[in-house]
């Protein structure tokens, strides 16, 4: 009787898999199979790629070819993958409205921390955090915070000045591990410019902010538990009372915001950083106003610091090592550079010297194009009526149940041959401004697109270009023995980065 009714447990569980992975098939959806019970993310589930690879496997599945969009299973969810760039769009941009809120969830009342993040926050606390904040990452407030950046650029410099004179007094290159480099770098510009800090991680690579923004990424079995809660079971994250954030980290980041706040209030000091700004928005919000939440502020400082390190480090990991690989583009690249320093007063590059270079411009597109950081995008959809797709497809008429998500392959159309030729190679010719014009729209989306693309696109650009410029006008990089023939990306990580080391040598050839 035990092994019988083992049996009819194995065969219920065999037939209700059946039947639910079966859900767009019935509807005559174009879908790509899956493995039995967890769908289409096993490879991601067991740690063999990351998020943007498992995405990008699945736009490139043969079942997809042709579709505006495909059917997948991401572990139980019936969930929908677009292909389609004008479809995109629509979704992204023209529909906003009725997919206005990504499919992750965590914890509304009890992670005060990571539910009011511009990321997290679902849309009518996210209309609001947004209309609050994003005249305050406008052009004219960047420029305010060059100089800030200037300053981590210099403590760069000195730093790897540092490390050349520790190699020898008749030594002119050094082999440097990139994505510590570019981590301690872009820490530091976070901690600055969130938090009004030095962290110093430059000067003290076991600074506790470094080691913060590594314990945060932690692979903790509890941490674990509720990310993949947040990622693939939202609805139960109020049941289990997911944390975006480990207690430790909380606990840094409220007392580092606590203790910044109430220093700059009493100083008085004008740094033209986001204290300032929460400050400003401390006297001149309304009681009523999302800004006088508790952990409100730093809820969008925690995650600041948490994306915008990862993503800034990354892309100048993976610039530095495309231009040690080909050397002609850091020689063109160089000599801009060389040029426009030259032309300076102080040696210096300033705010809209640096805005308007063109080769660098193309360089760093190109880089974002072949390794976007966030290389997927997902929505959840909220019409209350669903969705109609039947426009879409000329075999089905699709109606999209409310709250299916879907999800966008950034990696995916950024390496589709049909929209970029040889998407494998690295060009920047592509983004030259002849090129440009040639784009098919929504096939470039390396920091998403419509009103909840990313808000501190200007800012993230201007960190990667300070970083790349301080670097290139002193060295030269080249690849070493210890350099990867081929780039992998690490799967435990969300943002799109370097699997284990990117060594590169660098030699001494100041402009």
């Amino acid at each position: 009787m035990f092994i019988a009714g083992c049996l009819i447990i194995v065969l219920l569980a065999w037939l209700w898999q059946r039947w639910h992975f079966g859900h767009w098939r019935r509807l005559g959806v174009a879908n790509i199979e899956g493995t039995p019970f967890v769908g289409n993310v096993w490879r991601l589930l067991r740690g063999y790629c990351c998020f943007g690879d498992q995405f990008r496997e699945l736009y490139e599945c043969k079942a997809a070819e042709g579709q505006a969009y495909v059917g997948i299973h991401v572990l139980h969810n019936h969930a929908l993958l677009l292909r389609e760039p004008a479809l995109i769009k629509r979704i992204l941009v023209e529909d906003f409205g009725q997919f206005s809120s990504r499919f992750e969830t965590t914890d509304a009342i009890g992670d005060t921390m990571g539910a009011q993040n511009l990321f997290f926050s679902k849309y009518e606390l996210w209309r609001e955090t947004h209309k609050i904040f994003a005249p305050f990452f406008a052009a004219g407030k960047v420029r305010n915070m060059f100089g800030l950046l200037q300053q981590i650029g210099q403590q760069l410099e000195q730093h790897m000045a540092c490390k050349l004179a520790s190699c020898g007094k008749n030594v002119n290159s050094m082999e440097l591990e990139v994505k510590q480099l570019s981590a301690l770098f872009s820490t530091d510009i976070i901690a600055s410019l969130a938090f009004g800090l030095e962290a110093k991680c430059l000067q003290q690579p076991d600074a506790e902010f470094r080691r913060m923004c590594i314990e945060v990424n932690e692979p903790r079995p509890k941490r674990l538990l509720h990310l993949f809660t947040m990622f693939f079971f939202p609805r139960c994250s109020r049941q289990l009372r997911t944390h975006l954030y480990s207690d430790e980290y909380e606990k840094f980041m409220r007392d580092s915001m606590n203790w910044a706040l109430e220093q700059r209030a009493a100083s008085g000091e004008q740094r033209h950083d986001l204290i300032d700004i929460f400050l400003q928005l401390q006297r001149t919000q309304p009681p009523e106003s999302v800004v006088h939440r508790r952990d409100f502020f730093v809820a969008q400082a925690a995650f600041l610091l948490l994306a915008g390190f990862d993503t800034s480090s990354s892309t100048i990991t993976f610039a530095l090592y495309e231009l040690a690989k080909q050397p002609d583009i850091q020689q063109r690249l160089r000599q801009e550079l060389k040029s426009a320093l030259e032309g300076s007063e102080d040696g210096q590059l300033g705010y809209d010297t640096l805005s308007v270079l063109p080769y660098l411009r193309q360089v760093v597109d190109e880089v974002l194009r072949l390794y976007p950081p966030t290389s997927f995008l997902d929505r959840c959809c909220n019409a209350k009526a669903g969705y109609d797709l039947s426009s879409w497809s000329n075999d089905t008429d699709l109606c999209l149940e409310p709250g299916t998500p879907v999800y966008i392959s950034v990696l995916g159309l950024h390496r589709d041959e049909q929209y970029w030729p040889e998407p494998h190679k690295f060009d920047p010719e592509r983004f030259s401004p002849e090129q440009r014009l040639q784009h098919r729209p929504m096939t470039y989306l390396p920091f998403g697109a419509g009103p909840r693309g990313c808000v501190g696109t200007l800012l993230g650009l201007m960190e990667i270009k300070v970083g790349l410029v301080y670097i290139l006008k002193n060295y030269r990089v080249e690849t070493c023995d210890r350099t990867l023939p081929e780039m992998k990306f690490d799967p435990k990580t969300f943002v799109l980065t370097a699997a284990g080391g990117t060594y590169l040598s660098f030699v001494k050839d100041q402009l």
